[in-house]
């Protein structure tokens, strides 16, 4: 029996619809900033502004909630209070949490793998993603939730993965992954010698099938 080192976002948690969801709320209660521009183009836009951002957060330039309050004023174009920016976003905040749901195939594949040792390794802010775990009904299935706060390192730094395989007393070579980012999640587990099986969109299951063979 392998452990298994899974991710969360886009892995379990269907992150991109979320994302999508809050976005078109957050679109519609800022109206009046963004004018009658498109919601594709404005969620490119969007997408490019938080990966900067969020890059300047892994690099320990900003906190969570600066990332968060930067992406609001860039991409509104207003130079908000602290306060000011933490209320726009809310529309976005409460929309995206009413739309989390697993993946399809993830609740099935949690349930026949229930006899194996899994921990969910994650490079989300450990508030938000213990509460995305809580409310999916996720603890149970898990050894532990390891998020950058736990393990010091952002994957694809191997210290994420080797703290997944020390929670469940295993060499990294006897672990399997899951996850859906081939740079962060694979390649890095691949380095390690771990069995991978990358979540592509539409075709869940497959990785899900593939890990629980090779567990």
């Amino acid at each position: 029996m392998r452990p298994i080192l899974i991710d969360l976002d886009d892995t379990l948690l269907d992150d991109h619809r979320s994302t999508a969801v809050a976005f078109d709320a957050f679109v519609e209660s800022h109206r009046a900033l963004l004018g009658d521009r498109e919601v594709p183009p404005l969620l490119v836009e969007w997408r490019r502004v938080f990966m900067k951002h969020w890059v300047r957060h892994e690099r320990g330039e900003v906190s969570f909630q600066e990332q968060r309050r930067a992406r609001v004023r860039e991409f509104l174009g207003k130079n908000f209070t602290d306060d000011a920016a933490d209320q726009a976003l809310l529309p976005y905040l409460k929309a995206y949490e009413a739309s989390w749901q697993l993946l399809p195939g993830a609740r099935e594949f949690l349930e026949r793998s229930a006899h194996i040792p899994k921990v969910i390794l994650t490079n989300g802010n450990r508030q938000q993603q213990l509460r995305k775990v809580t409310a999916m009904g996720l603890l149970s299935h898990v050894v532990a939730v390891i998020t950058p706060a736990d393990s010091g390192h952002w994957k694809p730094h191997h210290g994420m993965f080797l703290a997944g395989a020390r929670c469940v007393s295993a060499s990294p070579s006897t672990c399997i992954m899951v996850g859906d980012d081939p740079v962060r999640d694979i390649a890095p587990a691949r380095e390690l010698g771990m069995a991978c099986f990358e979540v592509k969109r539409g075709r869940w299951h497959e990785a899900f099938e593939g890990a629980l063979s090779a567990a």
